[in-house]
């Protein structure tokens, strides 16, 4: 019957299939060039329907924790967002020696100018169920001897290209430091060939466990909407040497502001 899970020999035959695929790639180095040739096509196949069945499998099982859901939205807030690593889940979760440049999912990269490969990224599923966001990423910086570290993130279409001067983006951050460190952003917003950059820094709340916020508000600068086709927000940790930054929640929100 079409839908029907899985019996007991089809759950059999898949635990075989994983080993098989567990063996393939632990002997990837060494198999001959064909083999390599006639796998890995089969291999990006897999890859790609285990991802949707993933996703799929998250929006039913987490509900309304997935995706955009439980943002807190300020008041009159038309547009909320947050990025990809807190709403959905990544593959791989992990990435050990991330260089300059290394993508985390469309539209989500780090950028750094280490020469060392001591950076690790971690997506986790979180277990508490008052949690807003369904997934935390951990960012683990051992010998770190560059000038910069970002996380820059895409902002969707529908909230770049219809930024205007009555707006204020905000941007809310919740994270754990192993050390001490100073975290900015900044919002950049691409109108041709210019590219408007608003840097701040994000302030603790009034209690120690609240959210770290920045707002940017655009009636201070130019916004020419025929020309604007891009834009997105950078995360930047300051000295992010032998620090363990695990980033439990990051939301971006758009209000009107009001008229002076």
């Amino acid at each position: 019957m079409e839908g029907r899970p899985p019996g007991l020999i089809d759950a059999l035959r898949s635990r075989r299939a994983l080993r098989r695929w567990q063996r393939a790639a632990r002997e990837a180095a060494v198999l001959d060039t064909a083999t390599l040739a006639r796998l890995a096509p089969i291999a990006r196949d897999v890859v790609d329907h285990g991802a949707r069945l993933v996703r799929a499998a998250d929006a039913r099982l987490l509900g309304p924790r997935i995706g955009q859901a439980g943002i807190a939205r300020p008041p009159q807030c038309d547009w909320a967002w947050r990025p990809a690593p807190w709403a959905a889940a990544l593959l791989p979760p992990a990435i050990a020696g991330a260089t300059g440049g290394t993508s985390l999912t469309e539209g989500v990269t780090l950028f750094h100018d280490c020469p060392l490969a001591e950076i690790t990224l971690r997506q986790t599923r979180v277990q508490d169920a008052q949690a807003a966001a369904p997934f935390a990423l951990s960012l683990d910086a051992l010998g770190f001897e560059g000038s910069f570290l970002s996380l820059a993130m895409d902002l969707p279409a529908e909230g770049a290209t219809t930024l205007r001067t009555n707006h204020i983006v905000g941007v809310s951050v919740s994270v754990q430091l192993e050390r001490p460190a100073e975290i900015f952003l900044r919002l950049n917003i691409r109108q041709g060939p210019n590219t408007e950059e608003l840097v701040s820094e994000l302030i603790p709340g009034e209690r120690p466990d609240s959210p770290l916020s920045a707002e940017f508000d655009l009636g201070f600068h130019q916004i020419k909407p025929a020309k604007l086709d891009h834009a997105w927000i950078d995360l930047i940790i300051d000295r992010p040497e032998m620090n363990l930054v695990r980033i439990d929640d990051l939301t971006v929100t758009r209000r009107p502001r009001a008229d002076i």
